[in-house]
């Protein structure tokens, strides 16, 4: 049996909360037992008292025999503007001095006084004491990236110091309050008459057009990181290979210059069979991942073998762009580029082999002496997963200057999501940053009493300070690549996660804490560099620490219109947030039709996720409850279509003409940001994701029933568009 006492302390100082708010708004208390799960996955062996004393006394006393933490982010939304300097105090008199190396180059440095300094601790350690003492620094200093160097004595240590901003990025329209309309899509549910059975750049490119003509000012994309190409039905965009880079089947073969300079892969594409299988491919109600997949891939390669003879290696523009973009991604892309090269290999030889956990033993490790002879002996595969991050990434860059040029305010927002798949390139390529045998979810709450489980081993949040947040300031930097916006998805998790153990449901976890103010600053700091603005998923039970410092980050919140109803009715328009981003529902909910005839609802009593009958009739009673209302504010506000009936009950089916007066409801809010989804315009029934399902349903996969030229040809949809841009502008 665990020794509680010490537990309890190693619980303590790893951050891992023994209470929390559920849903409800009341305070809960952590099972011990929980906590005692989260303290095993994250590597403490609770059953060997003298083992987990030394670790408690490491985690208790490691930073005060240091004189300076792994790293500083200065943030102004932080009580003080300082570094941390642990001595003893025996070292009080002691000269002391400071130097910063600035990121672009330089230095600035000045002299100080510890016994001057405000002390903010103390510990003793072996009858010695030791003290914190905060070294307030210059404020103007230059935001980024530097370095500082402190000598007390004959004492010196230098750490990484970052200086952030205050606010995120905000645009000028933004920033003067402009009010902006668009959608947010998944992008391979998009149909056209051109691409190869799922929605691709140039379908992108064409939605783009056809927005903007309409006024829109955004696009929203559901994640679009790179997944496993060699397992093509692993297709849930939130369960990704690895976040900073590109799922490569998005990419347009036909819009690849390389594909015109093959004059056999443009023989091949116009061939009865090819052209067959894509017409086939591109018919299908739902996305058939293995057929797109082997088709691009086929070409893929060809493609590949044209770049390699023409510009790999050789001084012409593609070859230089290839270069620089190498470069530019460094090290994270060489690193998931082996991922991909070790990944296609050991497929090949088991097709089993889906993923990292299950190669030989010597490949597991990114630093072994077999991975790097691989890397050596394969340097040709390793090049090719690089071009096809390039092309993917090109077109890409490609789409976003065409949003821009078209004036959209936004343009394009991506969506960066909370984890990575624990098979994956991510994982691979940075492991001890990961708790392996932890997973990340959400409590238990009245849809569902087991919470969730999402899977995804979480960020350790002490190796992630450790590392000087490097995973985090990549996944920022290249998700803020080629977009107006980044949306965060979850991104509470700036302050805590939910962490699960090991084979266990989400209502066997609990929440560890991060270090809010030091990710908030980097976000802060990656957002004004790459001048793109941010939207902070912060749906659910926000804490107090989120509701006062994102607000004050100029971080955009979510508002969802479904969770704007409550028992005395909707929220009224002046009461939504202005910088938030509303919609009606999202990726993870019913569509507005399926929400209106309860469909969803049912669907989840045949997938067994009610608890009893009961739970489902009451569910339905809250759903008619909920119906009932949006009519009520409909016809407060003048909105409610002709012949609608008031009385919900009366209207079983959703209707075109109630549906978008709902989203132009929405549209006359405070928010300055909304977002119609594309299969709401189409009155789609089908749901694209039943969250808590993995093979119980086709999640992912769901197409469109036209192409957007299709859609905004539609008069009463052209009407729409213009009431939007009234009520908008």
């Amino acid at each position: 049996m665990a020794n509680y006492e010490l537990s309890s302390k190693v619980a303590h100082l790893r951050n891992i909360s023994s209470k929390f708010v559920d849903y409800r708004g009341k305070e809960s208390e952590v099972p011990f037992d929980n906590i005692e799960m989260i303290l095993r996955a994250m590597g403490y062996d609770l059953d060997n008292d003298e083992k987990l004393a030394h670790d408690a006394a490491e985690l208790d006393m490691h930073q005060w025999r240091e004189m300076l933490e792994p790293i500083t982010v200065l943030s102004p939304l932080r009580d003080y503007w300082g570094i941390n300097v642990y001595v003893t105090s025996h070292d009080l008199m002691k000269p002391c001095h400071w130097t910063i190396e600035l990121e672009e180059g330089g230095r600035i440095e000045g002299h100080f006084n510890l016994d001057m300094l405000e002390q903010t601790g103390d510990y003793w350690i072996d009858g010695t004491e030791h003290v914190r003492r905060v070294l307030v620094l210059p404020t103007d200093l230059a935001l980024g990236y530097h370095s500082i160097r402190v000598c007390v004595g004959d004492l010196e240590r230098t750490s990484p110091l970052i200086v952030t901003p205050k606010t995120s990025f905000q645009s000028k329209p933004m920033a003067n309050g402009d009010k902006i309309w668009g959608t947010a899509i998944q992008l391979y549910t998009l149909k056209s008459d051109h691409n190869w059975g799922m929605g691709d750049f140039s379908d992108l490119a064409q939605l783009i057009k056809d927005m903007a003509a309409q006024g829109a000012d955004v696009i929203g994309l559901n994640p679009i990181h790179a997944l496993y190409p060699i397992s093509p039905d692993h297709n849930s965009p939130y369960s990704p290979s690895n976040r900073s880079f590109l799922n490569i089947l998005y990419t347009d073969i036909t819009a690849v210059p390389e594909f015109e300079e093959s004059a056999a892969l443009k023989r091949k594409v116009t061939t009865k069979k090819f052209a067959a299988t894509v017409e086939h491919l591109r018919a299908t109600s739902d996305v058939e991942y293995t057929g797109v997949s082997a088709l691009k891939h086929e070409c893929f390669s060809v493609l590949y073998k044209v770049f390699k003879k023409n510009h790999l290696n050789k001084e012409t523009a593609r070859g230089r762009a290839f270069a620089s973009f190498v470069e530019q991604q460094g090290e994270p892309l060489q690193q998931h580029s082996l991922f991909e090269a070790l990944l296609a290999h050991f497929k090949a030889l088991d097709i089993n082999a889906w993923g990292w956990p299950v190669w030989p033993a010597a490949y597991q490790d990114l630093n072994s002496a077999a991975v790097q002879s691989f890397k050596e002996e394969n340097e040709d595969a390793i090049h090719y997963w690089q071009y096809l991050q390039f092309i993917t990434d090109e077109q890409l860059q490609k789409v976003d200057k065409l949003a821009k040029s078209l004036g959209m305010k936004i343009g394009l927002y991506r969506d960066l999501a909370v984890g990575a798949d624990r098979g994956g390139a991510e994982i691979w390529s940075n492991k001890e940053s990961f708790c392996l045998d932890a997973s990340v979810g959400a409590p238990p709450d009245a849809l569902g009493p087991s919470g969730q489980n999402w899977g995804l081993p979480p960020l350790d949040p002490i190796q992630l300070k450790n590392k000087g947040y490097a995973t985090f300031i990549t996944l920022l930097r290249n998700n803020m690549r080629a977009c107006g916006a980044l949306r965060i998805d979850h991104a509470m998790a700036l302050l805590r996660l939910w962490w699960c153990p090991p084979g266990k449901t989400a209502a066997y976890g609990t929440y560890v804490y991060y270090d809010m103010f030091d990710m908030l600053g980097i976000l802060n700091l990656e957002s004004q560099r790459n001048q793109c603005l941010v939207i902070a998923e912060d749906l659910g039970t926000v804490p107090d620490a989120v509701m006062e410092n994102f607000p004050k980050a100029e971080l955009y919140s979510n508002k969802v219109f479904y969770f704007e109803i409550g028992e005395q009715g909707c929220t009224e328009p002046e009461d939504y947030a202005d910088k938030a981003l509303a919609i009606v529902c999202n990726h993870d909910m019913p569509t507005v039709k399926a929400y209106w005839n309860k469909s969803d609802l049912d669907l989840r009593w045949q997938l067994g996720m009610f608890g009893s009958e009961a739970d489902l009739r009451a569910e339905q009673a809250s759903r008619e409850s909920a119906k009932q209302h949006i009519l009520n504010l409909l016809q407060k506000h003048n909105r409610l279509p002709a012949g609608t009936p008031k009385d919900a009950s009366q209207l079983a089916e959703m209707t075109e003409e109630l549906c978008l007066a709902i989203h132009e409801q929405l549209a006359v809010t405070h928010s300055q940001i909304v977002a119609v989804q594309l299969e709401d315009m189409m009155l789609i029934n089908k749901p694209v994701n039943i969250p808590g399902t993995s093979s119980e349903y086709p999640n992912w996969r769901r197409k469109l029933d036209m192409s957007s030229t299709e859609l905004f040809s539609r008069p009463e949809i052209v009407s729409f568009c213009q009431k939007l841009n009234k009520h908008r502008k």
